[in-house]
């Protein structure tokens, strides 16, 4: 029979003590890659929203929800004539589901101002 006070308490024999070390990861890659390396990314990231942007605001069955920020832009594909509101949002989100599962791209869809919108964010290590 042991004593309380004698059993080991292994949440103070790690690294972590009681909690996930998880700043090991970020301070890791700073180490390895640099400062320089992730600002150049994030700005990659940021560059890549824009143009997005730029190009859905030409097309005339695409409306920018919300303008590029932080490397996330929000829209919704709307094809000629169409009104149904639900009809919209259900091809944005079958849209969306195509896209993901061919792999060329993470998309999601959020809803904003009563919309089924789409949502990317170019800021991702996956992205980058």
């Amino acid at each position: 029979e042991t004593n309380l006070e004698e059993k080991v308490n292994f949440g103070e024999r790690g690294i972590e003590l009681s909690r996930r070390f998880r700043a090991l990861k970020v301070w890791l890659s700073f180490k390895a890659f640099g400062v320089t390396a992730f600002r150049e990314a994030i700005d990659h990231g940021i560059m890549l929203a824009e143009q997005v942007e730029e190009f859905l605001r030409k097309e005339k069955d695409w409306e920018v929800v919300t303008p590029a920020q932080l490397g996330i832009v929000t829209f919704r594909y709307i094809p000629c004539g169409l009104t149904s509101t639900d009809t919209i949002h259900e091809i944005n989100k079958k849209l969306v589901e195509e896209i993901n599962q061919r792999g060329f791209s993470m998309l999601s869809t959020t809803r904003l101002k009563e919309k089924v919108v789409i949502r990317l964010c170019s800021i991702n290590p996956r992205t980058t």
